[in-house]
């Protein structure tokens, strides 16, 4: 890797940190603009009551806020975009995300206009998160790449396909990763039913261990509630295998964070329960999630792309005559 090389990847890794921290701090906002109840403030989209500048007034302003702060962002990838496409360098490694977070970013576009005119449908509010949620990952994974070959000044160790993600040393993640990202839908599918407080306590539901499911309610509570605590049995079992296999060091530390913000969760769950959905809570515990979801989705990425460094190690070692034990 060249001194041109190298600038231009420093840069795209400082444009993608930036970007990434825009995006998740914008999932913050989508749910304080549903908790204050300022999802359909604005009847009509793009415009809000047919004008760019609509009245000074709270409601209608979390709704037009999301939507001018959402437009930044997309500026962004915009210029993201034209800056890895000038640069063969950054296109041959970067190219394919690139384009498909512009992919993504558009779908997240007419997701949003759907949002309003479908009245707050609760599937594709759902997917509107779901979507974003993609959209944040695919930038994360372009930060963690570029920074990975700067370290490593050049190795290209940290793209990877898909015979190396499906290995012995990163399925169990991966399944954890997949079952985090189904119980976002869960929240989400919660939060767009408004079914947040169909159990007043915790840890019973309205008095009852195991409540009926014919409330459809207390099902989706209920669903959440105990598939987050499977998570937490399996993000600590995880913990501990990888301390005892001895994986990535880095692989440990975001494992080892990702337990943090599993106990994090589930207090703010049960806050949330407990002091009937606060704003600043709701916003969090939606956060928390997403927070959760990226550090296991980090410590996959460093468990995969240090078991493909040492795979072409081995394949140096072999081809220089070398068999190792």
């Amino acid at each position: 890797m060249n001194l041109e090389q190298e600038q231009s990847l420093t840069k795209l890794y400082k444009i993608s940190l930036t970007l990434s921290i825009l995006v998740f701090l914008n999932i913050l906002f989508g749910p304080l603009v549903r908790a204050t109840d300022s999802g359909l403030a604005c009847p009509d989209w793009p415009l809000c009551y047919g004008k760019i500048l609509p009245p000074l007034e709270f409601r209608i302003w979390m709704e037009v806020g999301h939507r001018i702060y959402s437009g930044l962002i997309s500026l962004v990838l915009v210029y993201e975009f034209f800056y890895i496409m000038r640069s063969q360098y950054l296109k041959e490694r970067f190219g394919k995300l690139i384009f498909s977070s512009i992919l993504v970013i558009i779908i997240q576009i007419l997701l949003g206009a759907l949002t309003v005119t479908k009245l707050l449908d609760p599937t594709t509010v759902n997917l509107h998160l779901l979507n974003a949620v993609l959209f944040l990952l695919i930038i994360v994974t372009i930060t963690l790449q570029a920074k990975v070959t700067l370290q490593t000044k050049g190795d290209d160790s940290s793209f990877f396909g898909w015979g190396d993600i499906f290995t012995k040393k990163s399925f169990f993640l991966l399944v954890i990763f997949a079952l985090v990202y189904f119980q976002l839908y869960l929240g989400g599918r919660v939060s767009s039913h408004y079914a947040g407080l169909a159990c007043i306590d915790w840890p019973t539901c309205n008095g009852e261990w195991f409540p009926s499911f014919i409330n459809e309610s207390i099902r989706f509570q209920i669903e959440h509630r105990f598939t987050g605590y499977f998570i937490f049995l399996l993000i600590f079992v995880n913990y501990l295998l990888s301390i005892l296999n001895r994986y990535d060091s880095r692989s440990r530390l975001f494992s080892k964070l990702a337990l943090y913000l599993c106990i994090l969760q589930i207090i703010l769950g049960v806050v949330n329960v407990l002091w009937k959905l606060p704003l600043l809570i709701t916003a969090l515990h939606t956060g928390g999630g997403v927070a959760l979801l990226v550090t296991i989705y980090i410590s996959l990425f460093y468990r995969i792309s240090a078991n493909k460094g040492l795979e072409k190690i081995k394949i140096h070692l072999t081809e220089e005559g070398i068999e190792l034990a």
